[in-house]
């Protein structure tokens, strides 16, 4: 009897504790979400359009893109005997670019729409997401021409082509937009973990500065086209706040895992497909002679070292050069040649010498401490080309300042980049000219070629390189600088190969052509985008902003 009622005392007290404890979590699926818990996706989805929306991250686009396109299109690099150098497009290429636009835009919309319905607790997120937006769809609309933009406020089925007018409008006001936002001072950061924002981690005040630097840069851009436009939106970039130095630099870094294509992807080109990217004929006519700067000694092709222990020492070079130039470009892997490879050459012009890419000066950033520099940060947007825009909105009378501070700030903030600052003084007081006949002294105006205008875009020119060759591209077709030889051959469709004028702005390429699979696919929007367009779709086509203006006075 004593152990049964033992027994039962036992049973009662288990009982007990069964049934005063709460055994729900033994039937919830831990994978499930809860109320209790924000998942907020829209994070991951707005960082993932840092690096997957440009014509200049991640691999085959990269190369296709930008190495085989906007390089040619800029004049800066040569990467091989495309089709492209030619302004023959490629269907493919085109295609590539439009989808990384069109899909960036589209998770950016969501983005945007997700973050506005909960009231204002991601207005600086919103803000980020609308400034994002606005630099990848400037791309696309510089690139091509009116492009579909999709609307934020609402989904749509199949967006309509937009006018590069139209567009401009609506980049201006999501600008202003996104600065009002940031001024809220909302406590919530842009992302719950900086490590999230790979250009600057969660820093609002340089996303700021972004903002209006990118205002400043579209501002300049409708110089042309509209004066009013231009001079009221620089005025409010520059009173806003722009970049004040290289801490404000915008960069997006390789990913850490160092995968294919996730590395500074020029050097999978030169370095493991074995390239190179050459040296164009007319950037080596601006880096030589100007500034007064001697040849430095020991210049040698650092690849050739990297790939058998020998270095090739430079031979031909120029007796004066602008110190970038030797650290831009290597002497040739064979005979260590420096001189500028003719632009555009096809078909039967490539024989002999110009056959062989290796006989021909090329990048020089892709060596470091004797290993393929992979680490290598991609720029952005960088201090220096706010300096120049700031000397050419105060030069030509868009905004206040003064042109020769800005203009001597941004050779400074250049030099420092590439490490030679110690001749930046000696540089901006010499008169000696470049083949194109243009000094870095300010003051100096004498002779073809030698304008401040002249001078201002050069010099910004040689600060976008290598990475931004896209705003390089921008000025050529709006100002027709700086100085660039012609093509040999283009497209004889569209161009008369016969016509060699530099002065010409009309004999260098103009836009992208639209993909071709819009015709069978969109055909109703593609004609709408034409007519947007004004004229064919084809290569010699300007879009909006671009008068077809010249302010090249070379002779040369």
């Amino acid at each position: 009897m004593k152990n049964i009622y033992k027994l039962f005392s036992a049973c009662a007290l288990l009982t007990a504790a069964v049934t005063s404890c709460d055994l729900t979590a033994i039937n919830v699926n831990p994978n499930d979400p809860t109320a209790d818990v924000d998942y907020n996706l829209d994070e991951a989805r707005l960082a993932s359009t840092f690096r997957k929306s440009l014509p200049a991250i991640e691999g085959d686009d990269e190369q296709r893109v930008k190495s085989l396109m906007v390089d040619f299109y800029a004049q800066m690099l040569d990467g091989g005997n495309y089709s492209t150098k030619n302004y023959i497009m490629n269907e493919d290429w085109n295609q590539r670019m439009y989808r990384r636009v069109q899909n960036t835009i589209a998770s950016l919309n969501i983005v945007i729409r997700n973050m506005n319905s909960k009231g204002d607790q991601y207005t600086n997120a919103i803000a980020v997401a609308k400034i994002w937006r606005v630099y990848v769809e400037s791309i696309g609309i510089d690139y091509f021409g009116p492009i579909p933009f999709p609307k934020y406020t609402e989904a749509e089925a199949n967006p309509p082509y937009v006018s590069v007018e139209a567009a401009y409008t609506e980049f201006f006001r999501e600008l202003d937009e996104a600065v009002v936002l940031f001024d809220k001072n909302n406590a919530t950061p842009i992302f719950s973990s900086s490590a999230s924002d790979i250009l600057y981690a969660n820093d609002i005040a340089k996303w700021r500065k972004f903002a209006n630097s990118l205002r400043l840069r579209l501002a300049l851009r409708v110089s042309e086209v509209n004066a009013g436009l231009c001079s009221e939106q620089a005025a409010k970039a520059i009173a806003s706040g722009v970049m004040e130095s290289a801490a404000d630099n915008a960069y997006i870094p390789p990913k850490a895992d160092g995968g294919w294509g996730n590395d500074y992807n020029y050097t999978m080109f030169q370095i493991t497909w074995g390239g190179p990217l050459k040296m164009t004929s007319s950037i080596e006519k601006l880096l030589t002679g100007i500034g007064g700067i001697d040849w430095p000694a020991g210049v040698v092709n650092h690849r050739a070292l990297y790939n058998s222990g020998t270095a090739t020492p430079v031979s031909t070079h120029p007796a004066k050069v602008d110190p970038r130039g030797p650290l831009m470009f290597d002497p040739a892997l064979d005979g260590g040649k420096w001189e500028g490879y003719p632009y555009g050459l096809y078909g039967s012009q490539v024989t002999g010498e110009y056959a062989t890419s290796t006989l021909w000066p090329e990048l020089g950033i892709l060596i470091k401490d004797g290993a393929p520099y992979k680490s290598r940060k991609y720029d952005i947007f960088l201090y220096e080309e706010i300096c120049f825009l700031k000397a050419e909105a105060a030069l030509r009378g868009f905004a206040s300042g003064d042109a020769k501070t800005e203009y001597e700030k941004g050779v400074r903030a250049s030099f420092a980049t590439w490490g030679v600052s110690g001749s930046a003084d000696a540089y901006l007081a010499s008169t000696d000219k470049n083949t194109a006949g243009t000094s870095a002294n300010f003051t100096d105006v004498s002779g073809a070629g030698n304008s401040v205008l002249e001078k201002i875009i050069t010099q910004k020119y040689l600060s976008l390189f290598p990475d931004v060759a896209m705003e390089a591209w921008n000025d050529k077709r709006r100002l027709n600088l700086p100085r660039m030889d012609v093509a040999a051959f283009r497209d004889e469709l569209l161009y008369d190969n016969n016509n060699k004028d530099i002065k010409d702005s009309r004999n260098f390429i103009k836009r992208v052509q639209y993909p071709q699979n819009e015709i069978q696919i969109n055909k109703v929007e593609y004609d709408k985008g034409v007519a947007l367009l004004g004229g064919k779709d084809v290569v010699n086509t300007p879009i909006w902003w671009d008068k077809n203006a010249n302010y090249c006075t070379s002779d040369k």
